[in-house]
């Protein structure tokens, strides 16, 4: 649940259980570490105390009674989320108010006796929605009513609490793969076994936005723009699936043809929770990667992509890597050698690298698509025909 929507919970059940006021407290095992956002407080005493205790926010202190230390360490871990508990199952009124929490906290507040329901769990920390009783002759809190309404609420707050912490694994494996994909130079998107894109490394993604190679419908699908391409491409993904290994194909793109590297993408897990496998571990994932074949000059369209060159400047880098010197370059594309060393510059400053040399070692990845593969091998590289329908 979003801050709001935890406020909104709160103050609901404060209303269907009147007498009572809520806060959100945090704990390390049994040691308090804070008592957050205050809502539904329903006397001015409690909201008085408790402004003065927390100026920013919360309040913070290690305060805790023997009896309720023992109860924490009593309650397994796996057994918190969820969990309901109230002082007075272990004090009657008189013992409780001699308690050290009691006479710090809820006194001073003017509350009497607390339940709690525990949202979440992690380690030996907890929080928990905590409902104090007002203590005053005209309140009559109803701590049964409450206890009820919380046993309805506590299985929901446990599938929630496990969502939003598969959800959450979900973003950071998300963000932590995305800037692992984002150091690879050639362009890499992931996608499941019908297609549909997962995430897209910066170069994949200029690729997907340029939408000459391939086509992102709004469905998420993704698609190769030529019809043979695109049959070829879903081939391939359909034997990955089935064979457990990578496959290929090469398609022309622009200036010079591409290879397409098809193969199964298996992220490992940041945690072995049970509720973080049943979201991951159903959908098989395929990386695709884009490079060249063989000897091949790298493509100029890949080399816009992954490094912002321009037509021209992409045109010569490619030239120059497949051995041409300026001179030849200039020649063959009717244009100044000045202007050719200029672009070479540029290149050079775009890349990274200060010599024709380090160029070459630097766009060597590119041919590691092609590279993968046995180019004799008519599944991969050969001969290349639709399946029959």
């Amino acid at each position: 649940m979003e801050p709001e929507q935890w406020l909104a919970l709160r103050k609901r059940i404060c209303e269907m259980c009147p007498g009572f006021g809520s806060v959100t407290t945090t704990f390390d095992g049994p040691r308090v570490m804070g008592t957050y956002s205050p809502s539904g407080f329903v006397t001015a005493q409690a909201q008085l105390h408790y402004d003065a205790l927390a100026p920013d926010g919360h309040i913070r202190d290690d305060v805790q009674s023997d009896r309720h230390v023992s109860s924490v360490k009593h309650v397994p871990v796996s057994e918190r989320l969820g969990n309901i508990a109230s002082s007075r199952e272990w004090y009657g009124d008189a013992e409780y108010r001699e308690t050290p929490a009691y006479k710090t906290f809820f006194e001073p507040a003017g509350f009497g006796h607390w339940t709690t329901l525990c949202f979440a769990v992690n380690g030996n920390r907890t929080a928990v929605l905590t409902f104090s009783e007002v203590d005053s002759e005209d309140a009559h809190p109803d701590q049964l009513r409450l206890k009820h309404i919380l046993e309805l609420i506590s299985p929901h707050v446990v599938r929630g609490a496990r969502i939003a912490r598969a959800l959450y694994m979900a973003k950071e494996a998300a963000e932590t793969y995305k800037g692992f994909l984002d150091g690879i130079a050639l362009p890499l998107i992931i996608v499941d076994a019908e297609g549909l894109l997962q995430v897209a490394n910066a170069a994949g993604q200029k690729l997907i936005d340029r939408s000459v190679l391939m086509h992102h419908a709004p469905s998420g699908l993704i698609s190769l723009v030529d019809d043979t391409d695109n049959g070829l491409f879903r081939r391939a993904l359909r034997e990955a699936k089935t064979e457990s290994d990578p496959r290929g194909l090469v398609v022309d793109y622009g200036n010079h043809p591409a290879s397409i590297c098809v193969a199964p993408f298996h992220p490992t897990m940041m945690t072995n929770l049970k509720t973080e496998m049943d979201v991951f571990g159903q959908s098989q994932l395929f990386a695709v990667f884009f490079g060249t074949k063989g000897n091949s000059p790298i493509n100029s369209d890949l080399l816009q992509d992954v490094f912002q060159l321009t037509r021209r400047e992409a045109d010569v880098c490619s030239a120059l890597v497949a051995g041409q010197s300026p001179a030849q370059i200039a020649e063959t594309q009717g244009r100044a050698e000045k202007t050719i060393r200029n672009q070479i510059q540029s290149v050079h400053d775009k890349i990274g690298v200060t010599s024709t040399r380090e160029l070459a070692e630097a766009l060597s990845v590119f041919r590691t698509v092609g590279a993968m593969f046995d180019s004799n091998d008519p599944h991969l590289f050969g001969a290349q025909k639709l399946p029959s329908p």
